[in-house]
């Protein structure tokens, strides 16, 4: 069994780094998309575009691998600490945020201006939630 959520853990590792990513790129593209060319912002959205379906299927296995690590390694929620609450409350701020800046993401494809600095807000919101969750993962599972 240790194998298994040995195996489970460094899915939800790597997930969290590709997911992760997201979060220092995607505001790095978007403050350089007011100024970009249009050759330039196709090719960001691009990136952009491609970043979101690896963060989409990394979030899926984040929001799989941690239940299954919890029940598995910790016998459920009985233990869970303050800071493993404070994670999941971050996780949920996140979740909002990509949703949001995914919704306006699209929008700003199609023109909408307003839409892009909506998107780099949630991008922003994203990361600093991201950076929350992973300080908050370290009390919670010291």
């Amino acid at each position: 069994m240790d194998v298994v959520i040995n195996l489970l853990i460094w899915v939800h590792v790597v997930a969290f780094i590709a997911g992760g990513s997201n979060s220092v790129v995607g505001p790095v593209i978007g403050a350089r998309m007011a100024t970009a060319t249009a050759e330039q912002r196709s090719g960001y959205f691009g990136v952009m575009n491609t970043l979101s379906q690896v963060g989409k299927v990394a979030m899926a296995a984040l929001l799989i691998t941690g239940p299954l690590i919890m029940f598995m390694k910790y016998g459920g929620l009985g233990s869970a600490s303050f800071w493993f609450w404070i994670k999941m409350a971050l996780v949920v701020v996140m979740l909002a945020a990509i949703i949001y800046g995914g919704i306006q993401f699209k929008k700003s494809q199609r023109g909408d201006a307003e839409a892009a600095k909506l998107a780099d807000i949630a991008h922003k919101i994203t990361g600093l939630a991201f950076l929350g969750v992973l300080l908050s993962a370290v009390f919670a599972f010291e």
